[in-house]
């Protein structure tokens, strides 16, 4: 691909890894993801997340305006908007995004392995570290969420925050530590009332799987423990593995697997 074939300014761009990083921080919350592609319609959902989105191709940024103008929100990261469709690289950073993102990259620094700056959060709420590579960008009309704790742009935008049309573009400028994106999607999820399919311990999945007659909710136990799990109330489910009805906790033992359908309504 062509990130990976991108020359600096490290070699491992690790673009599978940041994914699953900002995957991870929906998934241990049970928030169902699907993943899109450049020239897949947007129309139909709130929240965007493109992380490392070095190739843009033509039409993309304006269906991301798009869907930023009429209320949702998109989130994008260090090292995207670098190049085009036939990999020629835009005059400046993060190219086309520049208008929803309401800022621009002057330099990237490049940390070496083990190295880390900080993000320090503008509202006071704390910092957290980042590593790999730490943009030097400047607010063209963003509000700066987060600003970098050391070095010599210590104080400039670590993580900025765009009002584009009824909706929000946030950019980071660098990779930051799990914690900082579970806090940060945890707020970006409660801006859009997107809740998980249910209230689970940790280390329990849940998805759901619909056919024109059922709603199937698949309840993993990753955990080797038992864990309970409280159904909504008065909803009765069918247990498709055991033959039986459920009804107000479902117990599970260590790394246990059920599958419970309910007719829809």
């Amino acid at each position: 691909m062509a990130l990976d074939a991108a020359i600096g300014p490290i070699k491992d761009k690790a673009y599978v890894a940041t994914v699953r990083k900002h995957y991870q921080a929906l998934w241990q919350r049970n928030v169902p993801v699907d993943v899109v592609f450049s020239d897949s319609d947007l129309s139909g959902y709130d929240m965007l997340i493109a992380p490392l989105l070095h190739m843009v191709k033509p039409g993309l940024a304006e269906r991301i305006e798009a869907l930023v103008a009429r209320g949702g929100t998109f989130v994008t990261t260090y090292f995207s908007g670098v190049v085009d469709e036939t990999d020629l690289a835009f005059e400046g950073y993060p190219g086309p995004l520049s208008k929803v993102l309401g800022m621009r990259v002057e330099e990237i620094d490049a940390l070496y392995e083990g190295q880390t700056n900080q993000i320090v959060m503008a509202d006071g709420s704390g910092s957290y570290a980042c590593a790999r590579l730490c943009d030097i960008i400047h607010s063209e009309g963003a509000h700066v969420y987060a600003t970098y704790g050391s070095d010599f742009y210590a104080g400039t935008p670590a993580v900025t925050e765009h009002h584009y049309g009824d909706g929000w573009a946030y950019y980071l400028a660098s990779d930051p530590e799990d914690a900082f994106l579970d806090a940060f999607y945890k707020r970006l999820l409660a801006a859009h009332a997107i809740t998980p399919l249910l209230a689970t311990p940790a280390g329990v999945e849940v998805t759901l799987r619909q056919t024109d007659q059922q709603d199937l909710l698949f309840i993993l136990n990753h955990n080797p423990a038992e864990a309970t799990v409280e159904l909504p109330a008065g909803v009765r489910y069918t247990d498709l593995l055991r033959g039986q009805e459920v009804a107000g906790n479902l117990t599970l033992a260590g790394y246990d697997v059920c599958i419970l359908a309910t007719e829809r309504t």
